[in-house]
């Protein structure tokens, strides 16, 4: 019998009703896929440096269609930017949301110039998950910081760059890059050996794109501060900015910095690419293969991957892997999925 698209429509709209609201219970239940995730993730992010990766830490830990697997507490630009103390507010965040997420601890350090591996729990746990055999969920490592873990990881067991999709926020736009973007910087020769050396196959957020994903702060106190511990907690952080920054300038640079009433949140754009993807799959006629990367949330080139350079900039190059460097980001489906989980997961009282 053929398929009529617009019963099929129809239906799935009872069905995603249905797992929305429940009137037994009078009250609403947050929407999850009827199927399951579709993808996993291992999410690296610096939570200890720019609070941006915090606001993406709550949103993709609530969404259902990716199933988060580590958060890997990643940095080592000073003690404050630690491994360790970015470990220990991912779990302080996890324990507000009243969530169980395993935590670990990225690299102490660089890999330098000869790519010395940096052993840590979070390596570990890339190579863990990218090598398991008991799931065919793909696997997506999504980084909002440097590339430290990642290159480790595939120094170690070089098997695992064929088996995961690395996304990165983070080095600059076709054709030119971005010399010495901030996330380039933490670790420079760690995102050479990914761009120049690795096979891993690859999506970027280049800066061009990350600097764009901008909100207000009256938009987070109404959206974000009102619904539960998490988002009283983060909208504090937002609050505290301009001071936490102040106090943690370079040893001799004394000014206030005075973070106005917008911020950047960069590293949201990770939520779109693993959990918003379109509903629409490819499909392999040849192997019969289904796979959920289409992202008309973000437009992007596919290119040879370019040649980075030693301060971050580009030389384009024909041959080598395709990868994805991204143009823009839907930041209205990006911040209005983020509210709305926020809302329906911890209503404001």
């Amino acid at each position: 019998m053929p398929i009529n698209r617009r019963n099929l429509m129809c239906g799935a709209a009872a069905l995603a009703a249905g797992a929305v609201a429940s009137p037994a219970l009078g009250k609403v239940k947050p929407f999850s896929p009827q199927f399951g995730p579709r993808s996993r993730v291992v999410y690296v992010n610096d939570l200890a440096g720019d609070i941006d990766g915090l606001f993406a830490t709550a949103h993709i830990a609530l969404s259902q269609t990716s199933e988060l697997r580590t958060i890997i507490g990643s940095g080592f630009m000073g003690p404050h930017e630690s491994a360790d103390n970015a470990t220990k507010l991912g779990r302080e965040m996890m324990g507000l949301m009243g969530l169980k997420v395993p935590i670990v601890a990225g690299c102490p350090k660089a890999i330098g110039k000869d790519k010395v591996p940096q052993p840590s729990p979070g390596v570990q746990a890339i190579i863990d998950e990218a090598m398991r055999t008991d799931t065919q969920l793909p696997l997506y490592v999504a980084v909002g910081g440097g590339l430290t873990e990642v290159a480790s990881a595939i120094l170690i067991e070089p098997k695992i760059a064929e088996r995961m999709t690395l996304i990165w926020i983070g080095g600059g736009s076709m054709p030119d890059g971005a010399p010495r973007e901030a996330n380039f910087n933490i670790d420079p020769d760690a995102a050479r050996f990914i761009f120049n050396e690795a096979k891993v196959p690859m999506w970027t957020i280049p800066q061009a794109v990350y600097s764009m994903c901008i909100v207000s702060a009256t938009e987070l106190q109404a959206r974000v501060a009102p619904h539960g511990r998490i988002g009283k907690w983060l909208y504090e952080k937002l609050v505290n900015a301009s001071a936490d920054m102040s106090r943690n300038l370079p040893p001799g640079i004394s000014f206030k910095f005075n973070t106005g009433e917008t911020w950047i949140l960069g590293d949201s754009p990770l939520v779109v690419l693993t959990s918003l993807t379109d509903w629409v799959p490819n499909f392999d006629f040849a192997t019969r293969a289904v796979s959920w990367d289409k992202t008309s949330a973000g437009r992007y080139d596919e290119v040879p991957c370019p040649l980075m350079n030693a301060d971050g900039s580009f030389s384009p190059r024909s041959d080598g892997r395709k990868v994805r460097i991204y143009k823009d980001i839907d930041t209205r489906l990006m911040f209005g999925d983020f509210f709305a989980k926020l809302e329906l997961n911890y209503p404001a009282r």
